[in-house]
């Protein structure tokens, strides 16, 4: 499945995709907010991986997952995911990573909206949430500017580098979601 946005191919994974989602991971940079750790070697980036692989081939998925990668020349830029909530509550978590090099020219909030129109217009969902730990002022930025609300505020809920950290939890309405 592919999402569309201007710049962007955003294509669901595949295996060959993971050596770049690996080489993205290390950077220390992405780690830093990174709640699956970052795998010493591509191997152990495989083993996290393939459970998602068969997850998403399923003919009606609880999780979609995507990598990011520029039109123009296919460089790898990122890697994104939705997971589904209970159904009747018709929401979902959304959630991304870049690679460094990437930062800083707006692909994230290209293909964040390019994901939650996906949600909102094919998923027929009625939320989308976003957790952010409460240092990640760029993924914090992000998210207010394309209109999601800062709804709570979690003492220590995410682990990251063996340390329990805060998280804020945002969310974004259809009714307040502008396609």
């Amino acid at each position: 499945m592919t999402l569309h946005s201007e710049r962007l191919h955003i294509t669901s994974l595949l295996e060959s995709d993971i050596e770049d989602i690996h080489e993205m991971v290390a950077h220390e940079e992405v780690g830093e907010f990174n709640t699956i750790g970052v795998p010493k070697i591509l191997l152990e980036t495989k083993k996290l991986f393939q459970p998602l692989l068969v997850e998403i081939m399923k003919p009606i998925p609880q999780k979609y997952f995507y990598v990011m990668r520029l039109k123009t020349t296919n460089d790898f830029v990122g890697d994104m995911g939705l997971t589904l909530g209970v159904e009747k509550y018709k929401k979902a978590e959304i959630h991304y990573s870049l690679h460094p090099k990437h930062w800083g020219h707006g692909y994230a909030s290209e293909a964040v909206k390019a994901m939650v129109n996906f949600a909102f217009k094919e998923l027929d969902l009625h939320r989308i949430e976003a957790g952010v730990a409460i240092e990640n002022k760029r993924s914090i930025t992000l998210l207010e500017k394309l209109g999601f609300q800062r709804e709570g505020h979690h003492r220590k809920i995410l682990p990251i580098r063996g340390q329990w950290v805060d998280n804020y939890s945002y969310a974004v309405l259809i009714e307040d979601w502008k396609f």
